[in-house]
């Protein structure tokens, strides 16, 4: 993968996540200076936007994680935003009408977007690594360096369940289109399927990844837009470094080698 980043895209440390928002409008990007910043996408691919300096590049700043933010995901209608970080938490954020302002005390421009704090949610022991909304934004998963995902009603922000089946970090989820079912990969080397109906685990695949050579820190997978198949990286089949395809329903038969 190639990504070109505008230079005024900054946090002036590492960021660990970038999302779009549905509309296509703005993205958000989270970073080891504990902020996730909202930026506006017209100048990233109009250079007449990029030039003219009456046209606002930084949209928003949010800045209540204590630790490093490792995602910012917005939720499948764009109204709210969730970020996790190495401080435990996760921050809901909703945009509302009107012009942002400015954290009490912060020295950060005012936001031009009104991304305001609704809820955190509180729960997991250890560092935040991801968080995905659901179809339709029904649930809130999140995968933290404490083995474990917890589900959270996307309305309310109460936690639902807690998820255990893996043995180490969990790095990535993924929702089916339909939210039937949500997978989950860990540095356990598995990708674990469970049944949104009863929360309870429906298939575990783990022969792809045994001999995967490398840790990362962080991992990405993802449904085919029909959810007939579910693409998860990071296997390892010599001499080459592949991408599995699982398919749909068929947890309990492990692709070989």
């Amino acid at each position: 993968m190639i990504v070109d980043k505008p230079e005024w895209v900054t946090h002036g440390t590492n960021i660990f996540s970038v999302d779009v928002h549905p509309q296509g409008t703005r993205f958000a990007t989270a970073a080891a200076d504990n902020r996730v910043k909202i930026w506006n996408m017209l100048p990233v691919i109009d250079v007449n936007q990029e030039t003219d300096k009456s046209a606002p590049k930084l949209l928003a700043t949010l800045a209540d994680h204590f630790s490093a933010v490792n995602v910012a995901r917005f939720s499948r209608s764009g109204r709210f935003l969730a970020s996790g970080a190495d401080d435990k938490l996760v921050c809901i954020y909703e945009l509302r009408p009107g012009p942002g302002g400015r954290a009490f005390g912060s020295s950060d421009v005012p936001n031009v977007e009104n991304w305001k704090h609704v809820s955190t949610l509180k729960g997991h022991t250890n560092n935040v690594l991801d968080v995905a909304w659901s179809p339709e934004d029904r649930w809130l998963a999140t995968a933290s360096v404490d083995n474990t995902i917890a589900i959270w009603d996307g309305a309310t922000g109460a936690r639902i369940t807690t998820l255990e089946g893996h043995t180490s970090y969990v790095k990535t989820l993924a929702w089916d289109p339909v939210g039937t079912y949500l997978a989950s990969q860990s540095d356990d080397k598995s990708c674990l399927v469970w049944r949104t109906q009863d929360w309870a685990q429906a298939g575990a695949v783990t022969q792809p990844f045994k001999r995967w050579v490398s840790l990362t820190f962080s991992l990405k997978m993802d449904w085919a837009p029909d959810g007939r198949a579910l693409a998860v990286v990071n296997s390892f089949q010599s001499p080459n470094h592949t991408c599995v395809l699982l398919e749909r329903g068929c947890w309990d038969r492990d692709p070989g080698p």
